[in-house]
């Protein structure tokens, strides 16, 4: 084995001395911001790019699918190109392939070539967290890294709160083509910024790739994900979508199989046999098959039900995140002075009750009010999410971290995904069955259904309707008062439905510990 660390000072351990390792931090926190900025703005843009490449909301969906299908494939690679060619040199070529493919993405002058170009900035974007948290975790000592991923988790938190409102900015008011454009100065400092504040670590000699890893994670992700992104709208019986689940499925327990039973595994699947790391990533999983999922829905519904823009919608959004970045290093400096479990289990208990308390939304519900919950789901966030990562990681041996970066990122991707995708199934499902239970109260003498015949009939005179116009104007408005109606209480039910997924996360918060002992080498294949 031969090393390449720089000569700053460090400990007997290897961990960093100076204060050399904050700007570290920074170097990482702008890359990783830029790349989540990203994705949040690219959403926002969506029906101007079907009206300017004159597609439908199919192809213009591709525009994120092959963005998130190039995350899938690259992020298990993680591990073994950082150990392989050296973090800080493959760090900096994503960042440089990600700001080109941001720069190629604006002057993309059709819809097929966006989405090639797409697939070329998520094959560098996908990189960039895994391998930012890894050289994060080699500077900083385990009972540090609970305040450094604190600050790490801010540009988590922050950028899909701002995107919406970046994104919606840039479109209305400049040019769509620059939530693309402004990766691109970004993304020189942050390669500059690299260069000069990062140092490379240890690399290892004789490393094998695993191709038959790499393909069966590659296809099982790929199948899945679009599985899953195709179910609620496609249904989830289609023959596609079930084709595409099961060649997931398949797949990705071939794969496990292979990662058991090789030297050199591409995912490191033998670290959950160290409970602790278990049953912090169950955490993680939960919690954000819950976030995401209920972060999905108030957009939704405040944009399709309440008629607010995309502008408004980020701007209600904001003091969440801004609560998540105070609370997030606190939480992190609480985390390594007394343990996970006082920030774990209040933070998860929090977040579930802020996402329960949405289950009483209606349409009448202020502004001031949203904000409040939002700002008690951000405490409850910003206590939660960075913590159980951190005890993860903990549990990890040092010489193992890329591959345990490498799997919780490829692990949070999927439930992110799936997370939505069973809040929109469940969204569609429970206004199905609410349009048809409160179909069936509307009876010729119901009061509600009596006032808007009769509004009907009082408009008759006033806009000169016939009488058999004003009679299908008043079904018309029957219908649209009974789906409204069935709408909000939909979004009501799967909001529950959330707050109870969260449930589970919080009995396992009390079991997870931090061990604080990631310079050991456990029961895990060692170099």
């Amino acid at each position: 084995m031969r090393t390449t660390a720089s000569p700053r000072l460090r400990d007997e351990t290897g961990y960093a001395l100076d204060n050399h390792k904050w700007w570290v931090l920074g170097v990482i926190v702008m890359g990783s911001f830029m790349s989540i900025l990203d994705s949040t703005v690219v959403n926002i843009a969506l029906p101007k790019l079907m009206a300017v490449y004159s597609t439908d909301v199919h192809g213009a969906q591709w525009v994120l699918t092959s963005y998130l299908l190039a995350l899938a494939i690259v992020i298990p690679l993680t591990g073994f190109v950082d150990e392989t060619f050296g973090g800080k040199r493959v760090y900096m070529i994503t960042l440089t392939l990600f700001t080109c493919a941001s720069a190629l993405c604006g002057i993309a002058w059709s819809l097929g070539v966006l989405i090639f170009f797409r697939v070329l900035q998520g094959l560098g974007g996908g990189l960039i967290q895994p391998l930012g948290m890894s050289l994060l975790l080699r500077e900083f000592r385990p009972d540090e890294r609970g305040t450094a991923l604190g600050f790490y988790g801010i540009p988590i938190m922050l950028a899909p709160a701002i995107g919406p409102t970046v994104g919606g900015y840039l479109v209305e008011y400049v040019d769509w083509r620059f939530i693309f454009y402004i990766n691109v100065p970004i993304g020189i400092l942050a390669v500059i910024a690299a260069s000069r504040i990062l140092h490379e670590g240890v690399l290892k000699r004789n490393q094998k790739l695993d191709l038959w890893g790499i393909a069966l994670v590659a296809l099982g992700s790929a199948a899945l994900l679009l599985g899953i992104d195709n179910g609620p709208t496609d249904g989830w019986g289609s023959t596609t979508v079930v084709a595409e689940l099961i060649v997931g499925v398949v797949c990705l327990a071939a794969f496990v199989v292979v990662e058991l039973t090789t030297d050199q595994p591409l995912l490191e699947l033998r670290l959950f046999k160290a409970l602790n790391f278990s049953t912090a990533i169950f955490v993680t999983l939960i919690v954000q098959i819950g976030l995401f999922g209920a972060t999905f829905l108030l957009p939704v519904f405040l944009q399709n039900l309440r008629g607010l823009g995309a502008m408004e919608t980020g701007m209600l959004l904001i003091p969440q995140a801004i609560t998540v970045a105070l609370i997030m290093p606190i939480s992190g400096r609480i985390f390594d002075r007394f343990g996970p479990t006082v920030v774990l289990v209040p933070g998860i208990a929090l977040l579930t009750y802020a996402t329960y308390l949405f289950s009483n939304l209606s349409l009448n519900t202020t502004n001031t009010q949203i904000i409040s919950i939002l700002m008690l789901r951000g405490v409850g966030m910003g206590l939660a999410m960075m913590p159980a990562t951190t005890a993860a990681m903990n549990a990890a041996p040092r010489h193992l971290i890329p591959r345990a970066t490498a799997l919780a990122n490829a692990l949070q991707r999927i439930a992110g995904s799936f997370g939505t995708a069973i809040m929109a199934t469940v969204l569609t499902t429970r206004q199905t069955f609410q349009f048809a239970m409160m179909a069936q109260t509307v009876t010729p003498f119901s009061p509600g259904v009596q006032i808007t015949l009769a509004r009907a009939q009082a408009s008759m005179g006033l806009n000169h309707l016939t009488a058999d116009v004003a009679h299908q104007l008043g079904l018309y408005m029957l219908y649209q008062s009974v789906a409204m109606s069935a709408a909000v209480r939909s979004f009501d039910d799967t909001f529950f439905f959330a707050s109870i997924v969260c449930i589970p996360a919080i009995l396992a918060a009390f079991l997870v510990r931090n061990t604080r002992g990631s310079s050991a080498r456990p029961m895990v294949a060692a170099e």
